[in-house]
């Protein structure tokens, strides 16, 4: 349709050259000459914009598929044997810690039932109703508890040494969970950059859908070493430096 009408606009416009020529009006032939040839060259700037746009968002979508492909292969299957290698060291340590609590709870369910039955012992002494046969029976239980307390005590902090070695899990695996995180907030970060890329192709076909009944008013500007103006600033930032003000110049041009 649009090729249509340009064609019939071409025509138009070499006919009314043809009757200038014919009417010996040649200030309304140069006119009309330099109407196509501006009229040629914004096609030409509108087309080069559009091509510009396209190989820009082309570049960037390539980098950021690349990301995400490294992502995807590598990143993403190293993550998850790392946060199963953390589910595995967590249950160890979860089987291990139980183990030794159940083992401290009977060494020491021991003791405190031996201690009472030394205890009720030891009253009957205070209160005078211990014969001496007793007596020297209690002070042998007595040196035998006191010997158990000691190794039983012993073996306690052993098991307790054993249950807090049990958690030196956790600096590991807490390293661990860091790096998915930031793993993960580098898929996040992708996929919204992908998102916008692809907000912002959909933005300029609508942009340029709208404009192609208007001609662009502006041309670019180059300066050796600098790049093209960008519409809107001034002095220090007034030239191309990275990829927003790509962005922001296209835009500006309305591609």
């Amino acid at each position: 349709m649009e090729q249509e009408q340009r064609k019939q606009r071409y025509l138009e416009m070499a006919q009314a050259i043809s009757e200038r020529i014919g009417a010996g009006d040649m200030e309304g032939v140069e006119r009309l000459v330099d109407e196509l040839t501006h009229i040629r060259e914004t096609e030409l700037f509108r087309e080069l914009g559009r091509l510009t746009r396209e190989l820009h968002e082309s570049l960037k979508t390539f980098r950021l598929d690349s990301r995400l492909a490294e992502l995807t292969e590598h990143e993403i299957p190293d993550a998850r044997e790392r946060l199963n290698y953390v589910i595995t060291m967590t249950e160890q340590a979860a089987h291990r810690t139980l183990a030794v609590i159940e083992d401290t709870m009977e060494l020491t369910s021991s003791l405190v039932s031996r201690s009472g039955e030394l205890r009720s012992a030891w009253s009957r002494f205070r209160s005078r109703q211990m014969s001496v046969d007793e007596f020297r029976q209690l002070s042998h239980q007595l040196d035998e508890f006191f010997a158990q307390v000691e190794q039983q005590g012993s073996q306690v902090q052993d098991k307790l040494t054993e249950a807090l070695m049990a958690q030196g899990y956790q600096d590991l695996t807490g390293q661990i969970i860091r790096k998915v995180i930031r793993l993960v907030q580098d898929v996040e970060e992708s996929l919204i950059e992908l998102v916008r890329i692809s907000g912002s192709r959909k933005t300029a076909e609508n942009s340029e859908a709208a404009d192609n009944s208007k001609e662009p008013a502006q041309k670019d500007e180059v300066t050796a070493g600098s790049g093209p103006r960008i519409p809107g600033r001034s002095n220090d930032d007034e030239y191309v430096h990275d990829q927003d003000d790509v962005d922001a110049l296209l835009s500006s041009l309305g591609f």
